[in-house]
């Protein structure tokens, strides 16, 4: 499953057009904040760690190119936008 998730993500990323450098970055960040095995977050600790994870994508993304950097703008907001809507239902 994680896997598979792991893959439709990196999919994700690259068809966006993110270089295979920021890809590998961003997946080698975000796999540091996978909960441990049957370890779930209560909503609280799950906000923290989201902001950490998006406060070290930050300082990642700002040493790739500014075609990256602004790729992955682009996604972060369309994440947002689309997390938004799902709020609204």
């Amino acid at each position: 499953m994680a896997a598979a998730i792991v893959e439709k993500v990196k999919s994700e990323l690259s068809n966006a057009g993110l270089s295979e450098g920021a890809i590998s970055g961003i997946l080698k960040i975000a796999a540091t904040y996978k909960p441990k095995e049957g370890e779930k977050p209560d909503l609280a600790q799950a906000a923290v760690l989201l902001k950490k994870l998006f406060e070290e994508l930050e300082v990642f993304i700002k040493t790739q190119s500014e075609s990256d950097q602004k790729i992955y703008h682009e996604i972060v907001e369309k994440k947002k936008a689309e997390l938004a809507e799902l709020i609204k239902k």
